[in-house]
């Protein structure tokens, strides 16, 4: 049906009494599980997302029916009498968090495409842009605003989605500012990536229920159900003491904001896409304010994780930094979004290519030499603007008076910090200890644990971890180094991000250079 019919034939919001479409040309199976299973599924739609459709429930049935749980089994092997009535909605909740996350990678996967105005996709949108236009004319701009969102998501996604169109324009209608909502329309890649990151905020509150039905049943610890939910979450918090990493709806939940060690895990375009626009906003904030006639200075602690990593081994995590906010780690999976992690752009051309390679943005770097080799080799990244603490580590010991042969690792650093609590030292030895033991074989681990999805939940303390403390670092040796020695770090730290220019790899030596 046209984008018209569309928008007249549902007009519901996330919050209102439950509204049903009836489908039509459509047989309905016959088969007992199905019939057993329609009315749950109906159920289950009408309760977590409050507006019900038959497209979407037939849909959805048919996902939970032939859908695989981790253990192996199906649904068919949860449903009354065989188990609890109980516990099959769980199952059930599991399938719908696992067909919200599909319909959010498929937007995701229409962000790039949309950006670069190739397809059907940008048409489509524009098509609804249209009528957005056309109908602010004639009735009331929430009412509209409702209607177009949930029209872009059954243009994109098809009539089996409205069930989600519908709850996702309540959701943004509701949170997002209904001008900011018209400006994103004329940008078809910046809505589609609030459209994803809401979905993901959406899979996350059902992965929350589950774990909380699981464990009140005692059908599974607190503990495991995280750990087989994981996927479904973006945001992640660190207890700075045991380890333990909890799991969070938002970024705005009270825990998530008033914690020291904050994760958010970039694994969506849509995600990628608010990281570039707030490190656009930030770094353009940097170079308009003066303080006391000088230049604020925002800066980027940036690390690299992959199977053996350099030229030749797979670069598959970022880990970063920004000096605007301390707490917060950003770990951008680069396993999963492949090439366009670096180059996806924002309306204001910055992607994350352009911040590695500006000069006037300063990275500060432990050791550069394997991550530039991968940078360059397999993403064509020449980064620019490396301020490497490792060293910045060399220069403080020589500016002492010491006699220094050789370079120090991270975490020797780390223990010989000031600025550092005894338990934060502590605390990063184990993860170190923890991390390397799962991916170093001569721990007994293996380098490719970096590619398996989800993520090891230790590997994403780990990968986080090891760029927590670059910025408390940077600071430390610039009160401890005087100024004579920061050029002179910074023009070594160049010539180290220059690594990959030679024809074959060379191994970085643990020489201490002259600098």
């Amino acid at each position: 049906s046209s984008v018209a019919s569309s928008v007249c034939a549902c007009r519901c919001m996330w919050g209102r009494e439950p509204q049903r479409c009836n489908m039509h040309g459509t047989t309905r199976r016959t088969d007992y599980l199905y019939q057993q299973l329609q009315p749950v599924a109906r159920n289950v739609l009408e309760v977590v997302l409050e507006s019900e459709f038959e497209d979407s429930t037939h849909a959805f049935t048919l996902y939970v029916a032939s859908f695989r749980f981790a253990d192996g089994t199906d649904i068919a092997a949860w449903m009354p009498p065989i188990q609890p009535e109980a516990l099959m909605r769980g199952h059930v909740l599991e399938g719908l968090a696992h067909w919200i996350r599909g319909k959010a990678h498929q937007l995701d996967t229409m962000i790039p495409v949309a950006q670069a105005g190739l397809s059907l996709v940008s048409e489509q949108l524009q098509a609804c842009t249209t009528q957005l236009e056309q109908a602010c004319f004639q009735s009331s701009p929430s009412e509209v605003l409702v209607e177009f969102l949930f029209a872009c998501v059954v243009e994109l996604l098809g009539r089996e989605a409205a069930c989600l169109g519908s709850a996702l324009a309540g959701m943004m209608i509701q949170q997002a500012d209904r001008h900011e909502i018209v400006h994103m329309a004329q940008s078809p890649s910046t809505l589609l990536a609030l459209m994803v990151r809401k979905l993901e905020e959406m899979q996350a509150k059902v992965g929350k229920v589950i774990m909380e039905l699981y464990n009140d049943m005692n059908y599974m610890s607190y503990d495991d159900s995280k750990n087989l939910l994981m996927m479904f979450f973006q945001y992640y918090t660190v207890e700075i003491h045991t380890g333990t990493l909890e799991v969070h709806e938002t970024n705005e939940e009270p825990q998530f904001v008033d914690s020291q060690f904050r994760v958010n895990l970039v694994d969506s375009f849509g995600c990628l896409m608010k990281l570039l626009c707030h490190l656009e906003t930030v770094t353009g904030q940097a170079n308009r304010e003066q303080t006391g006639g000088r230049r604020n200075e925002t800066v980027l602690a940036v690390d690299f994780e992959g199977v053996k990593l350099c030229r030749h081994g797979p670069l598959c995590l970022v880990q970063m930094m920004c000096s605007d906010d301390p707490t917060l780690v950003y770990v951008l999976d680069v396993h999963i979004l492949g090439r366009r992690a670096f180059t996806l752009t924002t309306p204001q051309g910055t992607c994350m290519k352009g911040l590695l390679e500006e000069h006037s943005i300063r990275k500060i770097w432990f050791d550069p030499r394997n991550d530039v080799d991968a940078l360059y080799h397999q993403f064509g990244i020449i980064p620019r603007g490396i301020f490497d603490l490792q060293l910045a580590e060399v220069a403080d010991r020589r500016n002492r008076g010491l006699n220094v042969y050789f370079v120090q690792g991270l975490q020797k650093c780390l223990v010989q910090c000031a600025d550092l609590q005894a338990d934060q030292k502590v605390f990063a030895d184990r993860i170190n200890q923890l991390g390397k033991s799962l991916f170093e074989p001569t721990n007994g681990g293996q380098y490719e644990i970096f590619q398996l999805r989800p993520l090891n939940p230790v590997i994403l303390v780990y990968a986080a971890h090891d760029s927590r403390y670059l910025l408390v670092l940077y600071e430390h040796f610039l009160q401890s180094l005087n100024q004579g020695w920061i050029p002179r770090v910074l023009q070594a730290g160049d010539q180290r991000g220059r690594w990959w220019s030679t024809h074959d790899y060379v191994t970085p030596s643990p020489d201490a250079p002259d600098f």
